[in-house]
């Protein structure tokens, strides 16, 4: 009995690796599918990352690879989200047939900060990072939330693909 009773304790634990994922307006928002996608001509970054009818897409450059050929890291960076014309953030998502749209690229109004940092057992082909932003809304659907903001936002070990931004 007392077997019985101890093997009933055990607890399990799951990794999200990999992840994307965020406080979104103070609630827990996890990305259901992602991608990451780097684009050599420009070095520009895109992560997407989706969960239902929400979107989220940042784009940042330029982006460095650094590597001794065999293994392919990005260099660890800080984009800022407020006015720069190289690091954008968007979020939009669609209800009751409407779609809001926020942007990080309106002045003086969008606030927040990607930061790419690759970690000491980082797995090739992968990017991890962090990211926050606070953006408005950009549109003219009544009642529309004012703003947007995620916090405490994390990508871990996102596969990246080879390719131009669409």
């Amino acid at each position: 009995m007392i077997v019985s009773v101890l093997a009933s304790c055990e607890e399990e634990v799951s990794f999200n690796t990999p992840a994307f994922q965020a406080r979104k307006d103070n609630f827990m928002w996890r990305a259901r599918d992602y991608t990451a996608v780097y684009d050599v001509t420009t070095s520009t970054l895109q992560l997407s990352a989706f969960v239902g009818f929400e979107k989220l897409v940042v784009t940042v450059a330029p982006v460095t690879i650094v590597g001794d050929g065999t293994t392919a890291f990005f260099q660890d960076t800080t984009f800022n989200l407020s006015n720069n014309p190289d690091a954008l953030a968007t979020y939009s998502f669609v209800n009751n047939g409407q779609t809001y749209f926020y942007a990080t690229d309106v002045e003086d109004v969008a606030t927040g900060e990607v930061i790419i940092k690759n970690d000491a057992i980082q797995k090739p082909g992968t990017i991890s990072g962090s990211f926050r932003l606070d953006a408005p809304y950009i549109g003219d659907v009544p009642n529309a939330p004012e703003r947007i903001n995620f916090q405490n936002g994390v990508f871990y070990e996102i596969p990246i693909t080879f390719g131009p931004i669409l």
